[in-house]
């Protein structure tokens, strides 16, 4: 159980280190031109915090004495993020309208947020969970 707790939480890892990244590197964000310079520092910066922590995460899953808390906090506090900008008003999920895809009216970016939030802690269980006893 505690391997595949490992391999789960790892999954979360490695989609917070490559998913923003593969979805944000284009022009639509990084290289988007109407962006001021200063914003595409921003959205490099958040970039490589999310990769390096990630990197952080794996290796407390990986190394000899693991640290499932602190792992599993990387990928929480990441995605977790995708949903404080929501609280604040005239921010959106999407540039345009109709641009991020649905699922039952939700959008596919915080939809997979919650997976792999979900995933992650699913792992962290997983991990520390202790086998009952069979009596």
């Amino acid at each position: 159980m505690v391997r595949a707790g490992k391999i789960i939480l790892t999954v979360a890892l490695v989609a917070t280190m490559l998913g923003p990244t593969v979805v944000d590197f284009n022009e639509s964000h990084v290289f988007n031109p109407a962006w001021p310079p200063h914003a595409r520092f921003h959205a490099v910066m958040l970039l490589a915090v999310g990769i390096g922590m990630s990197i952080v995460g794996l290796w407390l899953v990986w190394r000899r004495s693991p640290s499932y808390e602190v792992a599993t906090a990387v990928p929480v506090v990441v995605w977790g993020a995708f949903f404080v900008p929501l609280l604040v008003p005239g921010t959106s999920v999407e540039e345009y309208p109709g641009e991020v895809g649905r699922l039952a009216g939700i959008p596919m970016n915080l939809l997979l947020a919650g997976v792999f939030i979900l995933l992650a802690l699913i792992g962290y269980w997983m991990s520390v969970r202790k086998p009952r006893a069979v009596t």
